[in-house]
């Protein structure tokens, strides 16, 4: 699966440099940053969240509150961890990708913008679209920026393992369907976007 992802490094699409310049690093510092202006489901976030809060709550008390708390921890939780997960494994378990990483000589910025939601569903499900400016910078000097550019439409679709419905005894479909009901979650389709952009990061540094 990580060999079929990391093909997306192949569509980020480079300004300046590339993700070479962080070959043979150990260590790299993660920043996700979010504009005023992000746009969300067509609509700035702000409003995005306003009416899906009241449109669900509507529907059931409650749940329009916990969408705005789930989605505001997932953007300082969830996102980092993906990001941190995949790197360590696409790298091979050679580098340590972490918020204020104080050992690192970089920083990868990136900035996700006109977030499509996609939809989650047992049948037909759609996956989120994330386009995102990428920075890579000295942590120690951010103006200097080394590397920058842009991927666009990252899909994001929790799937079951490769070969699982081959396993027998019913544990395949069940994988199957514990990976589709991830779906219903609009952050953790987001975070597989930033689970794409990670296996690229942590592959190159292996190297």
């Amino acid at each position: 699966m990580i060999a079929l992802q990391a093909s997306y490094a192949q569509k980020i699409k480079w300004e300046k440099g590339n993700l070479d310049v962080l070959k043979g690093e150990k260590q790299l510092a993660l920043d996700i940053q979010y504009a005023d202006n992000m746009q969300v489901a067509g609509m700035n976030e702000s409003q995005f969240l306003q009416e899906r809060q009241k449109a669900d709550n509507a529907e059931k008390a409650g749940s329009g509150d916990l969408f705005v708390t789930n989605w505001d921890k997932a953007k300082t939780d969830k996102y980092y961890k993906r990001l941190s997960d995949y790197i360590f494994k696409a790298s091979k378990e050679k580098v340590t990708a972490s918020q204020g990483n104080a050992e690192a000589k970089y920083v990868l910025i990136l900035k996700p913008n006109n977030i499509d939601l996609g939809k989650g569903k047992y049948f037909g499900t759609k996956p989120a679209l994330v386009d995102f400016d990428i920075i890579i910078a000295e942590k120690a000097n951010p103006s200097n920026i080394v590397a920058q550019g842009k991927a666009e439409k990252v899909k994001g679709e929790a799937k079951a393992p490769k070969g699982s419905q081959w396993i027998p005894g019913g544990a395949g479909a069940a994988m199957d369907v514990a990976n589709r009901s991830q779906n219903f979650d609009a952050t953790n389709r987001i975070a597989e976007t930033f689970e794409l952009l990670a296996i690229a990061v942590g592959k190159a540094m292996k190297k």
